[in-house]
This record gives C-alpha cells, sequence and structure tokens, in this order.
C-alpha cells in the first residue's frame, strides 16, 4: 500500500508543479501585457474577486468531497450541493450587481474599473460549476483527474490571452483589464468542461435532469452545510484579518514611522510571503486528497489504514516545508535576485524561512480535523492565531516598528497550527480508548 500511496502522491506533485508553472505564465503573461493602468484597475479589482469566489462557493466543493466519500448514496450529497449552489449564486448575483457600483465608487474611488468588477459576476456561476465538480471528483477518489483539471484550466487561460491580445492591440486599459478578469471564467470553463467528460467516460454522471432534484431529503443539505459553513467561516477569519492588517498597524505607529512601516510590509507581503509559502500549492493538494481518503477509511472503521495514509501525507508536507525552509535560509538573496531581480527582504526571508516549516503542516492538519467533523474547533483556532496576530501587530508595532509585523505574523501561524496538532492529538487518543472500550466489551 506504501509503494501505491507513493507513487500517486508523486504523480500528484507533478500534476501540480505544472499547474503552478502555467499559473506563473500566466502572470508573466499579463505582467508583460497589461499597461501600467490596466495592471492597476487588474490588481484593484482582485480582492473582489477573491471575496466573491469565497462567497459563491461556500465551502460546498470540500464539504462535498468529505460527505460523497463517507456516504453510501453519493447521489443524494451532489443533488443537495447543487440546490444550495444555484439558491446561493442567484442571492450573491443579484447583491453584488447593486453593490458593486457603490464599491467602484465609494471604497475603490475608481469609478471606471466598474466593467472589470462586472466581469467578476460572469466568474460566479464559472467557479462554483467547477468547484462542484472538483468536489465530486475528489469524494470519488478520483485525484489525478482532479488535480490535472487545473492543467486544463491555466493552459486555457493562457491560450485566450495570446489570441485575445493578438486579435484586439488597441485596447483601452479598462478594456484589457477586463479582458484579463474574464479569462479566470475562461479557464473555470475549461476545467469544468474535462471534469464533465472525465465523469461522463467513467459514467458517473447522470444526464437525467428531472431525476437530479427527486428523493431529496434534509439530512442530505444538513451533511453538506455542517461541513461547508465552517469552511467559510476559515477563509472569511483569514480574509477579514488580511484586510485588517495594514489598518492596525499604521494606527499603532506615529506619522514619522509610517514610511518604513508601509515598506517593510510591502517587503513581507510583495517579496518575502510569496516565496516563503510558495509550497503551500503542493500541501494543499495534498490535503485536497487526504480529506475524501481519510473520510472514506475512517468511516469505515479502517482507522489503521486512514491513520498510515494521514500519516504519509503529514511527512510528505512536512519533508516539502522543511526542504523549501532551508532553500530560503542558504540562497535567501539569490531566490529574491532571480524572481524579482531585487535582494530586499533577503534578512527578512531567512528570519521567516525556518518557523514556516511547520506552516506546511496547517493544511493536511484541518483537513483531518474537517474529516473528524471537528470543523467549528478548526475555525476556532484560525480565529485565536488571527486574533492574536492582528493583537500583537497592535500592541507592538510602537515598541518594536517593523519586527512587529514578522513577530505577529510567525506568532498567529504558530498558534493555528499548534492547536490543530493538539485538537487532533486528542481526538485520536479518545478514538483509541473508545476502541479499545469496545474490543473488551464488545457489545
Amino acid at each position: 500500500m506504501k509503494k501505491t500511496i507513493l507513487r500517486s502522491t508523486l504523480l500528484l506533485i507533478i500534476f501540480s508543479v505544472v499547474s503552478k508553472v502555467l499559473s506563473f505564465l500566466v502572470r508573466i503573461l499579463l505582467a508583460r501585457t497589461l499597461s501600467e493602468a490596466a495592471m492597476s484597475y487588474y490588481t484593484l479589482a482582485s480582492p473582489t474577486m477573491v471575496f466573491i469566489i469565497t462567497l459563491a462557493q461556500m465551502g460546498i466543493p470540500s464539504a462535498l468531497s468529505k460527505v460523497i466519500a463517507q456516504s453510501s448514496q453519493p447521489k443524494k450529497p451532489i443533488k443537495a450541493a447543487i440546490l444550495l449552489s444555484i439558491a446561493n449564486n442567484l442571492i450573491i448575483s443579484l447583491a453584488f450587481l447593486f453593490v458593486l457600483p457603490i464599491m467602484a465608487h465609494l471604497v475603490l474611488r475608481q469609478d471606471a474599473i466598474l466593467p472589470v468588477l462586472h466581469a467578476i459576476l460572469m466568474l460566479i456561476p464559472c467557479v462554483t460549476s467547477s468547484g462542484l465538480l472538483k468536489g465530486y471528483l475528489y469524494g470519488m477518489q478520483y485525484h489525478h483527474q482532479a488535480t490535472a483539471s487545473s492543467i486544463y484550466e491555466e493552459a486555457s487561460r493562457i491560450a485566450f490571452l495570446m489570441i485575445a491580445f493578438h486579435l484586439l492591440p488597441q485596447l483601452h486599459a479598462v478594456q484589457m483589464a477586463q479582458l484579463a478578469m474574464l479569462s479566470i471564467s475562461v479557464g473555470e470553463i475549461a476545467s469544468s468542461l474535462y471534469m464533465f467528460c472525465v465523469l461522463l467516460r467513467k459514467k458517473k454522471l447522470s444526464l437525467h435532469v428531472p431525476k437530479l432534484f427527486s428523493q431529496l431529503n434534509r439530512q442530505a443539505f444538513d451533511e453538506v452545510l455542517s461541513v461547508s459553513i465552517p469552511m467559510t467561516g476559515s477563509r472569511f477569519i483569514g480574509s477579514l484579518t488580511y484586510f485588517l492588517e495594514p489598518i492596525v498597524m499604521m494606527a499603532g505607529v506615529s506619522v514619522a514611522d509610517s514610511l518604513g512601516m508601509m515598506q517593510a510590509y510591502g517587503q513581507l507581503h510583495g517579496y518575502v510571503l510569496p516565496i516563503i509559502t510558495m509550497p503551500s500549492f503542493i500541501t494543499v493538494t495534498l490535503s485536497n486528497v487526504l480529506l475524501p481518503s481519510f473520510t472514506y477509511h475512517y468511516a469505515r472503521g479502517n482507522q489503521a489504514k486512514a491513520r498510515k495514509l494521514f500519516d504519509t501525507i503529514l511527512g510528505c508536507c512536512f519533508f516539502i516545508g522543511l526542504s523549501c525552509s532551508l532553500v530560503c535560509y542558504v540562497y535567501s538573496e539569490e531566490i529574491l535576485q532571480l524572481f524579482y531581480h531585487s535582494s530586499n527582504g533577503a534578512l527578512l526571508l531567512r528570519q521567516l524561512a525556518w518557523p514556516f516549516a511547520l506552516y506546511s503542516l496547517q493544511a493536511p492538519l484541518s483537513s483531518v480535523l474537517h474529516a473528524l467533523s471537528l470543523s467549528k474547533k478548526s475555525v476556532l483556532d484560525t480565529f485565536l492565531g488571527s486574533f492574536m496576530r492582528i493583537l500583537c501587530i497592535f500592541l507592538l508595532s510602537p515598541l518594536l516598528k517593523e519586527k512587529a509585523l514578522m513577530l505577529g505574523i510567525v506568532g498567529g501561524m504558530l498558534i493555528t497550527t499548534i492547536s490543530h496538532a493538539i485538537r487532533l492529538t486528542l481526538a485520536f487518543k479518545h478514538d483509541e480508548k473508545k476502541t479499545h472500550f469496545l474490543s473488551v466489551f464488545p457489545s
């Protein structure tokens, strides 16, 4: 079994690396093609896009993979997930149709950006459908196909952008940014078509639409929502923390120190964190595999196989994180020079290298907590880490200036990761005692 897991894990890592390389090529293509103004519009609209995607998916794809893996009737959860997604998408689309003009005028203070924001609305059904299909594939144990869909997504984006910019060379800044935003929807559509064809080929998809909404009960909805809502809560907490961080940081320092703090913030988020967290695309991919697979074995009473799978993936994630930390510590200046043609932030990268080796454990630990129906406690750990991060920055900024940012981020990350590990250890010990009790006193 160990050889099968390692072979499967290696193949998933290869798919993830190819997808990440293609995603990086998309960034290069946009950077070289978009004008400075167009890139500003696109970048300014991106946080809104991420926020809308979080609302549109509502954690349903990840919840679907877990529920299907532990269900003997996988069609019921997918029906409930589709109905919930349709209702949620209608509400989100109508709400943002009215909210976006207000955001452009009052919040972003850029009326010209409205067409770019409107392009995000098309993304809502696209990202929802691809998310549902991916969650279904993961739940049915088709990990390779689900991961490979990202390759089709990024490749189609590159093709669309190259063709569109070649055929329409005279676009102004807003139109170029709008086209870049639309390319995300094109990628999601291509990914959905690929996954749809996979399910048709495996004869796992029913085309009888009238039967799709029959034989549903409240339990199917409750199973999906009980996992999706806490997962959405975790993402909301992370987004809110990211939003509040610079506000709290600037509130705690004097006007004279504000420039230095802003430069440190730019180095941290613009240069250092993207590199130090780069392995997360692999650990998240492995965690997406771990959630349904662990649930599948655990729900069928095969705890030993589930624990072995968890230990293997956790070890792989830690090895990846530790390797990245070692490279970042030894070659900090060379890495920054390679990616950004600047060595700014080299010292900060070395200081964060070793603590962030533990960051690679956060995704698999969180996935198993969700698999054990401890989603609410996982959200509580995330909230605790985020709260301590903001509190640390607020209290230490007047005293430690730029170092407060590093301490806040490292402290918040460690609190969340260690809390996850403690909860999981206690949960495993509780299950071991329960299994031992049942073996001694069988019913």
